[in-house]
């Protein structure tokens, strides 16, 4: 018995050692440093917050954020950058279109979409029938979430619910604040604007993340980050520089502090403090890296086989095979 118990302490201690040597040597894997400075563009909003923190660091990163994920195909597809923080969608079609030389890294943000009402009677998906509904980001992420969630629920979209598509998220709040009956479909911070408006008859009907999740098992991958190829398979040291800073960046992100929200304004991603602190715990903003990733590849995985379902064009025509995944 004293054999054994001997044993088993020499092994305890073992365990222990070789768990701390593992963590320090897992640390000492990130460089200090980068090789040369990484170009990253980002999609104001949302969808780049993660990289606020990282903006000022010009020593190993060069961040410029975009309007529109239009305005940063052009610069992927030519190399211009390295890094992308943009729509799930675009992440598929890019690939597809640079026959393979983008990388899926990462969800960056999460299900941030959300129905709303202005005095409206509707209490359940399926009372959306015959309903007009007011969004913007036809031909984005925003139709193709919405058009899945109807038809889990029995509905098709155009034909028992029709959308009426307008120029972008502000002129949608405009409408939904100034007309009762109105039903919109807006993200995150859109979604705290106007429930800080101060009219009571506005209300939040639905959580389209939740829905998703009903619909399809996983959440919804609304933003993501990708890579150039070459850069993934050339700067793999970069790489991690690049998640270990963006991951303290998330964490400081999320946990909404009065400095986090303070720096989500200046850096012009949301803009007024008061609607940064309320929509930013429903923005969503993740990071899947280490033994988080295959999480991150899953629920991408499930978007993209979802879209590609409803319409291929959605995703560029081919659903992506697995070397999209990091």
């Amino acid at each position: 018995m004293k054999l054994l118990k001997k044993t088993m302490i020499l092994g305890l201690i073992f365990a222990l050692t070789f768990t701390m040597f593992t963590g320090c040597s897992k640390e000492e894997d990130v460089p200090d440093s980068v090789t040369e400075v990484i170009n990253i563009a980002a999609l104001n909003g949302p969808t780049g917050m993660a990289t606020a923190q990282l903006i000022d660091m010009e020593d190993k990163y060069d961040i410029t954020t975009y309007q529109a994920p239009t305005d940063i195909t052009a610069k992927v597809v030519s190399g211009e950058v390295d890094v992308a923080a943009v729509p799930s969608n675009l992440a598929a079609v890019l690939y597809n279109k640079t026959e393979g030389e983008i990388v899926a890294v990462s969800p960056i943000v999460l299900g941030m979409l959300h129905i709303l009402g202005n005095n409206t009677d509707i209490e359940s998906v399926e009372d959306l029938k015959g309903k007009t509904i007011v969004a913007s980001g036809q031909g984005g992420t925003p139709e193709y979430v919405l058009q899945k969630i109807l038809e889990d629920n029995g509905l098709k979209i155009y034909e028992d619910v029709n959308v009426q598509w307008l120029a972008n998220h502000s002129e949608v709040n405009t409408k939904l604040l100034s007309e009762e009956g109105t039903i919109a479909m807006v993200p995150e911070p859109f979604v705290s604007t106007a429930l800080s408006a101060g009219k009571d008859s506005v209300k939040d009907l639905f959580d389209l993340n939740e829905l998703w999740e009903d619909a399809t098992g996983e959440e919804l991958p609304m933003g993501v980050l990708i890579a150039r190829k070459s850069f993934v398979e050339e700067r793999e040291g970069d790489l991690k520089v690049l998640l270990s800073d963006l991951e303290k960046s998330v964490d400081y992100i999320n946990e909404a502090s009065d400095e986090a929200v303070a720096l989500i304004v200046e850096k012009g991603f949301i803009g007024k403090a008061e609607i940064a602190k309320k929509a930013i715990p429903n923005c969503h903003i993740v990071l899947y890296a280490g033994d988080d990733a295959e999480k991150g590849a899953s629920m991408l995985k499930t978007f993209n086989e979802t879209l590609f379902e409803m319409n291929p064009a959605s995703i560029g025509g081919k659903l992506p095979d697995e070397k999209l995944y990091y």
